[in-house]
């Protein structure tokens, strides 16, 4: 889920590559940026409020901690389908994690998910806006009204999704609204997946200054007298890379990046059904997923060694194609070409 980034961005962090992101007096550079970067993208989901973070786990992390900080509670509600962040995040924090069996190809039942949260009273209910595994995305503005409505903080791990489905909904591709408020209190996005930034680069946005201020920390030795997110030193290079990313190419970029991936996928998905003893399963954002009635799991190494690089769906057993802003018609021609050749006798 990387992409090649964008070579704006690749000339912007090898001439920052120096700087501590984490010491914006010294360089102020990277206030400005982390500033615009935060007001623009986050124009794109209704948000005023955040921080650049090194990944989407590193956001994920920030998120449960922000919910803690503001409760009693140590429960996490989630669908059994999120980020293995979630779970890493609950071991270091020491919350109770409450995974609610959902199956890969479909979305959290909202109906179970509230039963849970009356259940165990959460300080927090995590979901995604496409999974990982088959880029699934969870009902976001149904389970929204959930949180409201039990007073509970609703995180949206948008890490790979968040820079599609604002573009996707404008052409009625998908009926999602990924906004802060109304019950959302943080979404994630990865700018080094979709965002096209170099590693490592998220985006994680807050609902309002307070939440934002729980990942906030008191560092007197600095000269800003503080420091947000957990790293200590942030690579600042990359937060400036971001930025300059982002403004080369710009929201219709973005937009293009989107419906080309979306027409990738149609075609791919197509095109896989045609191949006697290829399973391919429903999508919803640019993640392919397919297993071989021939081959089983010995697919995935033969696929490797032809230097055809797909990652595994374990949950199904099967092989995924995450398309992502690098990949071209002849990317998924090539592997459509070993597919049929291997399924062809």
């Amino acid at each position: 889920m990387t992409t090649w980034p964008h070579e704006v961005g690749v000339v912007a962090f090898n001439r920052f590559i120096h700087v501590n992101g984490n010491d914006p007096v010294l360089f102020p550079v990277v206030r400005e940026s982390e500033e615009k970067l935060v007001s623009e993208v986050g124009s794109l989901y209704s948000a005023k409020y955040g921080l650049y973070t090194s990944g989407g786990t590193e956001s994920n992390i920030l998120a449960i901690l922000a919910a803690i900080r503001n409760t009693s509670s140590r429960v996490v509600v989630s669908p059994s389908t999120v980020h293995k962040s979630i779970d890493k995040a609950c071991i270091l924090m020491n919350c109770k994690l409450v995974k609610i069996f959902t199956h890969p190809l479909k979305p959290v039942d909202k109906g179970i998910l509230e039963e849970k949260v009356r259940e165990y009273k959460p300080s927090i209910i995590v979901i995604t806006a496409g999974t990982t595994e088959t880029g699934v995305v969870d009902p976001v503005e149904e389970i929204a009204e959930i949180a409201e409505k039990h007073g509970v903080y609703l995180h949206v791990d948008a890490a790979y999704g968040g820079l599609l489905i604002p573009f996707l909904r404008r052409h009625g591709l998908i009926n999602v609204d990924l906004r802060i408020g109304n019950g959302v209190s943080s979404i994630s996005v990865d700018m080094h997946k979709n965002g096209a930034s170099p590693i490592p680069s998220s985006l994680l946005f807050f609902q309002d200054r307070d939440l934002l201020n729980y990942v906030c920390f008191d560092m007197d030795y600095m000269p800003s007298g503080k420091s947000c997110g957990l790293l200590g030193t942030r690579p600042g290079g990359a937060v400036i890379a971001a930025y300059y990313t982002w403004r080369a190419i710009g929201l219709r970029g973005y937009e293009e990046n989107a419906l080309r991936m979306m027409n990738y996928a149609k075609y791919l998905f197509e095109e896989l059904s045609k191949i006697p003893g290829v399973e391919v399963y429903p999508y919803t954002l640019p993640i392919i997923v397919f297993k071989s009635l021939k081959y089983g799991d010995s697919l995935f190494n033969i696929l490797w060694s032809r230097g055809l690089y797909l990652y595994k769906a374990p949950s199904l057993k099967a092989l995924r194609v995450v398309i992502m802003p690098h990949h071209s018609r002849l990317h998924i021609d090539g592997l459509l070409k070993t597919l049929r050749e291997l399924h062809s006798g």
